[in-house]
């Protein structure tokens, strides 16, 4: 029986979640010759990595971590960093809609490894609950595909998607039962702002568009919005993770239908009677895990 704080904890991670790609798609629909995605990632993970930190301070008081578990959090955090350089370069591309629809690959992959590898008695509960979500999933996103032919955008978040699971489960393999998971997360946001502000000078991103967003302030308001969402949510989804690794995966998925809908109301993109019955089926998946 899963607690009440527990389902606050994923209540808000997946409430964060839905919001994440709405403010920074609303960055990237601006009509400034600045916005793309190579000059706002290391805004964005900078600011998503002091929002992380301020959440775990005031939640445990601490980011303190043991010095051999640095290594680790550098790994977790390079892998987040290259996920996270693949999702917005398609997300720069592609509709908000269609590559959060394409970010739910890693939850339902996620949650099926996590109970082969850790909770092998809901496997096969699992396995039906991840095999209705996939079926939901695929729904969601046939708006993006004509005949046999992919968008290479898609492919691309895929593979960064991809990488999000390698990354949370090192996470949750590397994670000691006397560390917070607060203050090891904090400690993988920061290296993968590093990592990012790293990248931008090796391509030479011009520091006139860092500038731009310091000072337009329309466009800093959506980069610290979706900043947030993504390192309290995350903060968030990662005590969650380690509370039900199982489980977790899968109700996050709950904020795909939600981006949808949120996608149609704010951005004007439309749903469809597929991704209607998509969103359907990945509500009920996660209901179907619980009868």
């Amino acid at each position: 029986m899963l607690s009440a704080l527990y389902w606050i904890v994923i209540g808000l991670a997946t409430g964060s979640f839905s919001l994440i790609n709405i403010f920074s798609k609303a960055v990237f629909n601006g009509k400034s010759r600045f916005v793309s995605f190579k000059s706002f990632l290391p805004v964005y993970l900078s600011l998503s990595s002091v929002f992380v930190v301020i959440t775990t301070l005031f939640l445990v008081h601490s980011v303190y971590i043991p010095p051999n578990l640095l290594a680790y959090a550098a790994v977790t955090g390079f892998l987040y960093f290259c996920a996270a350089y693949l999702v917005f370069f398609s997300l720069d591309n592609e509709k908000a809609s269609l590559i959060g629809t394409i970010n739910g690959s890693q939850f339902i992959l996620l949650s099926f490894l996590s109970a082969l590898f850790f909770v092998p008695s809901l496997i096969f509960r699992d396995a039906a609950a991840s095999l209705i979500m996939l079926a939901g999933v695929l729904l969601l996103s046939l708006v993006s595909i004509k005949g046999l032919k992919i968008s290479k955008f898609v492919l691309l978040a895929l593979i960064g998607n991809i990488s999000w699971v390698v990354m949370w489960l090192f996470f949750y393999k590397t994670l000691p039962s006397n560390v917070s998971a607060f203050a090891y997360y904090s400690w993988l946001s920061i290296f993968a702002a590093l990592f990012s502000i790293l990248l931008s000078l090796f391509i030479r991103v011009d520091i006139k568009s860092i500038k731009y967003y310091l000072r337009t302030g329309r466009i800093f308001s959506f980069i610290s919005l979706a900043s947030l969402m993504n390192g309290f949510g995350t903060a968030m989804y990662s005590l969650a993770f380690t509370m039900n690794s199982a489980y977790s995966p899968l109700i996050s998925e709950i904020s795909i239908p939600a981006l949808i809908v949120i996608s149609m109301i704010f951005l004007k993109e439309r749903l469809k009677i597929n991704q209607m019955i998509g969103a359907i089926l990945m509500i009920f998946a996660v209901v179907f895990l619980f009868l």
